[in-house]
């Protein structure tokens, strides 16, 4: 499902949901939200769908944020596309307040399309590139697992990484102890740890890469994504952040609104997620369920 509203910002959504239900084999539903004396134009803001992909166009009147959480849960969505801003959204904001807040309330994973980002990598002369974050909570094994679909679908590459925030233990630990995170927590972790996560992404057939860092989890993550010339990146919401930020991980909020690149936010309240041609065809008559990009 994606969010159209004519402005350039969802040119670039519609563009991705275009390659996605391609990939997929899924029905894209574009959805406009309109208000009592609002013209709309959502056939030709939708035109780029006509030879893409198979889709439907909904107008819908009522506030753009109960529109969209409400119609993925009516069509039961396996992903929603956005942009980053509406039309009448402030450029000087990365991600405006239609956007913030569906990311907060979405129960699927959920795609932020900056208007830059194009959605064929480079003249198609290299595989798609995507990057994952993970911290090896439940949300970010979630992520894992759909960006690996997604590479399997799109013929792409996979870079997973971890990064962390170094903290001392106190007392300073006595020579030959080993250094572990302050007590109580997990230890390091190492890319051997990775290996082991994505070792059945491997059997894919699917190119993955693992990185291990050290440093601030989301500045270190557009570090990288912009290190590898990232097509694509994937982080879990409500992992191991800031439990100050309790309705979208920081983390998942950083990376979307600074990476300028398409940022796909898998929620903890999704549970576990698959995103293959067969998930996204699940539409047999009388079954009940509809699942679409």
């Amino acid at each position: 499902m994606v969010g159209v509203d004519g402005s350039s910002c969802t040119e670039a959504a519609l563009a991705w949901a275009a390659r996605l239900g391609v990939a997929l084999g899924a029905e894209v539903v574009a959805v406009h939200a309109v208000g009592l004396i609002e013209e709309a134009h959502e056939h030709r803001w939708c035109a780029r769908l006509v030879d893409a992909a198979a889709h439907r166009i909904e107008v819908v009147d009522g506030p753009a944020v109960d529109v969209l959480l409400h119609a993925a849960q009516r069509e039961r969505a396996a992903l929603m596309v956005v942009g980053p801003r509406g039309i009448g959204g402030r450029p000087e904001l990365a991600l405006g307040s239609t956007s913030l807040r569906i990311l907060q309330a979405a129960a699927v994973p959920t795609l932020v399309v900056p208007d830059t980002a194009p959605a064929e990598t480079t003249a198609g002369r290299r595989r798609t590139r995507i990057l994952v974050g993970v911290d090896r909570s439940p949300a970010s094994l979630a992520a894992l697992a759909v960006a690996g679909d997604l590479a399997h679908v799109l013929a792409g590459s996979l870079t997973v990484v971890e990064a962390f925030e170094f903290v001392p233990p106190f007392p300073l630990p006595c020579a030959g102890a080993g250094t572990r995170r302050a007590a109580g927590r997990d230890p390091l972790p190492t890319a051997a740890v990775l290996e082991h996560l994505v070792q059945e992404l491997r059997t894919d057939q699917i190119a993955v890469e693992v990185v291990v860092r050290s440093g601030d989890p989301a500045a270190t993550l557009v570090q990288v994504t912009d290190d590898i010339d990232a097509d694509l990146v994937v982080v879990g919401s409500r992992g191991c952040g800031d439990p100050a930020d309790p309705l979208l991980g920081s983390v998942a909020r950083t990376v979307a609104a600074r990476s300028h690149r398409p940022t796909l936010v898998v929620p903890s309240a999704a549970g576990p997620v698959r995103l293959t041609p067969k998930t996204a065809r699940r539409t047999g008559v009388g079954s009940g369920a509809h699942f679409m990009v």
